[in-house]
């Protein structure tokens, strides 16, 4: 026993004496076993822990009470890897004083975490029983032991004995390999997490104990059980009280909290702090309260009257969880506690439910966990479902605690505990770690409205979008008025964000029921740290300052102009410092101004976003969209890319033709284009990055220059992890200059050659040009760049690991040497124990630990070293360890973690090389994605399968007479002819032709395809203003500037909207905001009121587009009165969709065909049989019809009458009378005849 722990023995009191006595003297050290056939005596003889090469004994002095009491009462360690049938919790409490009382110098022994696979039942009813339990359970029921530490180890050991020898072929000791616990490959095992999570299988490691039955109570729950049915129902009516607040309406988690408290409540120990009745914020106040913040909890302080009645809830380390958990209530806590991340409470509830993990059944609080190496894994699949997570981690190791300890002040209080604090903050906008991450972007977007004093119901709204994996930082600041906010959502609509943060009554009510409703559903962040304007610019220039960077001239300028704008960036950055992300997002930011009143894309509005299903079709998924049907991208910045042009058409012709002739070269020059897609597949598949060594990176430049970037935010090591992080660095590192050499190269070697660059687009040629080599390229030669940054380390002699080049990084260098002096030491205890023991027959091995001594074992036991300690053997050998041997191994593994930290500083230092070179790296990483999306267009222009493409010319306006043009021959719907065989083709002409007319009145039956009619033609010009041929024969147009559609009927009761006010707001809307230069689109305006005031607006609305606006539109509609209204006016050109009726069997065949003229009915009952309607119904309502179609032909007649016979009168023209009434005689006598 070494004289700390004598020391520790003196201080406790005589039962700790006693047990610390006897576990010493029994218990193995961390993972010790006995081998078969050794005695208990003498030599003792440890086994691997999982740990390979750290003696056992070393954990005495490294491990403090973060492994010993944390990981007992917590979980012990073992518990994670043994299946253990369902236990009770035992006396949990006694437990946990009886281990402080051991504890108290930090040298606790560990033997309560040894397995010994045993069948005796101990006091939790465990089928395995620790060697701590077996020892303290005949403490506790043996009345006659004394204090006398020897007299009681011999009788506990007869004890001992005799158990072992009652058990019918049971083994004492099991290696712990026996349970399958071999996570060493670290690759491997995320894999096995991937795929069994996204199965819904829970992997092996994550059966963390028996699972609960149907929430039944244990068996072993001390607490009164009858707790009587009015408590039970006075909780169940508290929860549904407290499931309507605010709290439980903003707050996913708050809702989760009190469905697991009725739940867990039951079964589990929970402090009294969080129980329903006596839940409070941090500030005290209740759920009850508006006022509430469900992101806090109050808990109290670690010497309170509740602290101390609850000490199993309140344990070194779990005071550190409190003081963590009590700011971060709305998150999940992931608790790093060794190699394992552990969640408690409310959190391991949600865990549990959503992740298929087991209860930790030596617990009696809630309790789940998983190893480190699957943290990404669990935190995205429960990001997904809405949560956000927090990740603590530990932020020393147990030896620098000690360190630590040991070099405070005298009289300062030793700490118990590792040092831990939140790491990580996951939430769905802010997502950065890759294997997190879709190629799509990640956006954050922060809302704030400010009220206009001078206008009723008109806002100015300040809007900033980040993606935090790129840097880029969009601000919009923009005008409303009235309560539907239709550029907000247009904005949301676009952007489609993972996540929006909001200030809790500032966001009006409208805009937060449809923010609500929206599908796929948006993260939204109630964030109370927004500060007034006058506040947010002090806090947005010290943000810059305090990273010592400029303030970009746009953020400055938008700022002072733009109150709310700058109330909305402020609330960013506050928002991102709780999440550790501001700072980084400062370094790498770009940001830019977005004005939606500024033309300089075309503007597509909600309704057309969506109507056109052009991000994703009406199932919510992408696969039918426009973007799927044009998305043959291959890098993740290409689709990201696609996807915005998309959104952001031009307006510039000039710029579009430049895209339009790349795209046209690519289609010419097919081999190039074949030859570079293919080279950049073969790119992304493997990436080298070192001699021997491949490394898979994907080829999503824009977030691998901004990972490199950041790092030059951390220059020291900060959480402890496991496995080598700082080696995954490096790797990816050296793979991303590979990365940016094999890009280059492939840019180069397919476009560099001179004679494919003669008659190359200009477009083209700055893409594919190095400036030193091409005075229109702007990329630039980074293959001296590289090789220098690769320069600055190498591999290490095993080719494995990136060290400093030698001479680099003194630090590295000097601790290297001190290690290699410390391994020379074990050289000279090898001749002195070789010296010793009278032979030159012995060697160091490492097998299952290092620098064992392996000797023959004829050699006889007294020639041993005094402290030699058998560690292993084999056949004809044993194998042990040394005092000073395990002290050598200490300093080395102490020097070997300084060597690892010294990493970090380097690391440190090469990111910000590479960042002084950063314009070099972006330039490539943009040319690499317009690249990409150029030649995903001329691949879908390539495809005739379903029909020709053709480029479309822009005209300007002087060469249309000063008028909107649109000219479409044999056009095609780009999704739907892919899909359907025998597509028609159409023409659609506006303001061409002959006779020039910017509106068409389009009518035709029921499925006859005038939706499709409409969506084709601006799909086609989309496709046209982005830079891509179009599916027709021929296309002509002057430039759209604006896009709008009303198409479809749809009420929104979420916001107390019907189906007519919707219809009337989206036609508001384009009456409003549309130009001579826009397309309008349509679709049966007015079906939602009555036939007569459907009819007055839909004439009353194309008379004011046709005579007022002037735009090209084309109107559907099955409201025939519109004909008659507008069949001599020149600016409306009637169009229908041709069919074919059969006179006999009265069915039609619907043609397809776009032609002029006018369809007579709608054949709305031809319709009704396809659907099935019975045919009595059918025939009745054919009879009705026609009586309904009879009186309105007659009523349309009386009106020309009256409207003649006004017009004769006034003319005195009576020869004109007497033709009139010759000609309509009939109609004048069955007039007569109903009258009658």
């Amino acid at each position: 026993m070494d004289k700390r722990a004598r020391q520790s023995q003196s201080q406790n009191s005589l039962k700790g004496d006693r047990q610390s006595s006897i576990l010493s003297f029994f218990s193995p050290k961390p993972g010790v076993k006995r081998e078969p056939g050794t005695s208990d005596r003498g030599l003792s003889t440890p086994v691997s822990n999982g740990n390979a090469g750290r003696h056992p004994k070393l954990d005495d002095v490294l491990m403090s009470e973060d492994r010993d009491i944390e990981r007992e009462i917590l979980s012990s360690e073992f518990d994670f890897f043994v299946k253990k049938p369902d236990s009770g919790r035992g006396d949990s409490q006694s437990r946990v004083s009886d281990l402080e009382m051991l504890s108290a110098d930090g040298n606790v022994t560990t033997c309560e975490t040894t397995p010994c696979k045993v069948n005796s039942k101990g006091p939790d009813n465990s089928g395995t029983e620790t060697t701590g339990r077996r020892i303290r359970r005949i403490c506790d029921s043996d009345e006659e032991m004394g204090s006398d530490s020897e007299a009681l180890s011999r009788r506990i050991k007869r004890r001992l004995e005799s158990e072992d020898e009652q058990e019918a072929g049971g083994s004492r000791d099991a290696d712990i390999s026996e349970y399958g616990y071999d996570i060493c490959d670290d690759e491997a095992l995320d894999a096995e997490v991937a795929a069994k999570i996204e199965q819904k299988i829970p992997p092996n490691f994550s059966e963390l104990g028996s699972s609960l039955p149907a929430w039944g109570r244990r068996d072993s729950d001390q607490r009164p059980q009858d707790m009587g049915n009015s408590s039970i129902n006075e909780e169940e009516e508290l929860g549904k009280e407290l499931l309507g607040t605010i709290a439980a309406q903003s707050s996913l988690l708050f809702r989760d909290y009190v469905e697991a408290m009725l739940q867990l409540g039951r079964n589990f120990s929970m402090p009294s702090w969080v129980q329903l009745r006596n839940i409070r914020d941090s500030k005290g106040t209740r759920p009850l309260d508006p006022c509430y913040d469900p992101s806090t909890v109050w808990v109290p302080s670690s010497n309170s009257r509740e602290a101390k009645e609850e000490r199993m809830h309140f344990t070194p380390a779990m005071e550190q969880y409190w003081e963590l958990k009590k700011e971060h209530f709305d998150k999940l806590l992931f608790f790093k506690m060794g190699k394992f991340y552990e969640l408690f409470y409310i959190d391991a509830y949600i865990c549990q439910k959503h992740c298929d993990l087991r209860w930790t059944s030596s617990d009696s609080k809630p309790h789940v966990g998983f190893p480190e190496t699957a943290l990404h894994a669990y935190a995205n699949k429960l990001v997904e479902l809405g949560y956000r997570v927090v990740v603590v981690e530990q932020m020393e190791t147990p030896k620098e605690l000690e360190e630590r300890n040991r070099s405070a002040s005298r009289g300062v209080k030793k700490d118990k505990a590792i040092k831990r604090s939140v790491n990580e903050v996951f939430t769905n906008g802010t997502l950065v770690r890759p294997d997190m991450l879709s190629d799509m972007a990640s956006i954050l977007m922060t809302l704030y409205f400010s009220k206009k004093e001078s206008e009723e119901l008109a806002y100015e709204i300040g809007v900033v979008c980040a993606d935090i994996t790129t840097g880029k930082v969009e601000l919009i600041n923009i005008e409303e008025k009235g309560d539907q906010f239709l550029q907000v959502r247009t904005i949301v609509c676009q952007v489609q964000p993972k996540e929006i943060a909001y200030l809790p009554g500032n966001m009006p009510l409208s805009v937060l029921r449809y923010l609500s409703s929206i599908v796929p559903s948006i993260q939204l962040t109630n964030f109370r740290d927004f500060v007034d304007s006058v506040l947010a610019i002090n806090d947005i220039l010290e943000t810059f300052e305090k990273l010592q960077v400029p303030i970009p001239e746009v953020v400055s300028r938008l700022c002072n102009s733009s109150k709310s704008l700058c109330c909305a960036l402020s609330g960013t950055f506050r928002y991102l410092s709780t999440i550790l992300l501001c700072d980084r997002l400062i370094m790498t930011g770009t940001f830019t101004e977005y004005d939606p009143s500024v033309s300089k894309h075309l503007i597509v509005n909600l309704g057309a976003i969506k109507d056109l299903e052009l991000l994703q079709s009406q199932h919510g998924d992408e696969k039918n969209s426009l973007f799927g049907f044009l998305k043959h991208t291959i890098t993740p910045g290409g689709t990201r890319l696609l996807r915005k042009w998309i959104t952001y058409p031009l307006v510039n012709a000039d710029r579009i033709n430049e895209r339009l002739e790349s795209v046209n070269w690519l289609m010419e020059h097919s081999d190039k284009l074949y030859e570079f897609r293919d080279e950049l597949r073969a790119i992304d598949r493997t990436v080298s990055k070192g001699p021997g060594k491949k490394y898979s990176q994907h080829l999503d430049f824009e977030r691998l220059i901004n990972r490199i970037t950041s790092g030059v935010l951390q220059n020291k090591r900060g959480a402890v992890y496991f496995s080598n992080v700082v080696q995954k660095r490096f790797d990816e590192f050296i793979s991303s200059m590979n990365l940016f050499d094999s890009v280059l190269r492939c840019i180069v070697g397919v476009f560099g050659d001179e004679n494919c660059r003669e008659g190359m687009p200009k477009l083209l040629l700055a893409l594919t040009g190095i400036s030193g080599d091409s005075p229109e390229g702007f990329l630039q030669n980074i293959f001296a760049t590289t090789e220098r940054l690769r320069s600055l380390v190498t591999l290490d002699s095993n080719g494995r690991d990136w060290i400093p080049v030698p001479g680099n990084c003194k630090e590295y260098d000097d601790l290297l040497e001190s290690i290699n002096e410390t391994k020379s030491c074990f050289d000279e205890e090898l001749r002195r124990i070789s010296k010793q023991m009278n032979t030159t027959a012995i060697s160091f091995v490492n097998n299952k630990y290092r620098y064992e001594v392996e000797c023959p074992e004829s050699i006889p036991k007294s020639r041993f070293p005094q402290s030699a300690e058998i560690t292993s053997s084999k056949k004809g050998y044993v194998r042990f360890h040394t005092e000073e041997i395990k002290q050598l191994i200490y300093d080395l593994e102490y020097k070997e973690e300084q060597l690892q930290k010294s990493l970090f500083p380097y690391l440190h230092l090469m990111c910000k090389e590479f960042h002084s070179e950063l314009s070099s790296f972006m330039a490539i990483s943009d040319s690499v994605s317009q690249l990409d999306v150029l030649s995903s267009l001329a691949l879908v222009s390539l495809d005739t399968s379903d029909g020709p493409f053709c480029r479309p010319v822009f005209l300007s306006k002087d060469e249309t007479g000063g008028l909107p043009m649109l000219e479409l021959r044999e056009s095609r719907h780009p999704v739907v002819s892919k899909l359907k065989t025998n597509y028609i083709p159409n023409d659609i002409v506006l303001n061409g032709g002959p006779n020039p007319a910017p509106c068409s009145l389009v009518t035709g039956p029921n499925m006859g395809g005038k939706s499709t009619i409409l969506r084709q033609t601006c799909i086609s010009v989309i496709m046209a203003q982005i830079g891509c041929f179009v599916p027709a024969t021929e296309c002509k147009l002057t430039v759209v500037d604006k896009i709008f559609t009303r198409i479809g009927a749809y009420d929104l009761i979420i916001e107390g909207k019907s189906t007519f006010l919707v219809e009337l707001e989206e036609t508001a809307d384009i009456l409003n905001h549309s130009s001579e230069d826009s397309l309008v689109i349509i679709d049966e305006l007015g079906r939602g009121t009555s036939t007569f005031d459907g009819t007055a607006i839909s004439i009353a609305t194309l008379e004011y587009i046709s005579r007022k606006i002037k735009c090209r539109c084309l109107f559907s509609t099955h409201l025939h009165l519109l004909c008659d209204e507008f069949s001599n006016d020149t600016k409306v050109l009637p169009f229908h969709m041709d069919l074919k009726l059969n006179s006999e069997t009265k069915s039609i065949t619907f043609l397809y065909k776009f032609i002029s003229g006018i369809c007579p009915k709608s054949y709305g009952m031809n319709v009704a049989q396809l659907a099935g309607i019975p045919k009595e119904i059918i025939d009745n309502s054919v009879a009705l019809a026609n009586d309904v179609e009879s009186s309105t032909l007659l009523l349309r007649s009386i009106s020309e009458i009256k409207k003649f016979l006004l017009h004769v009168l006034k003319e005195d023209d009576f020869a004109a009378i007497h033709r009139f009434f010759k000609d309509k005689k009939e109609t004048i006598q069955h007039y007569l005849k109903s009258l009658s």
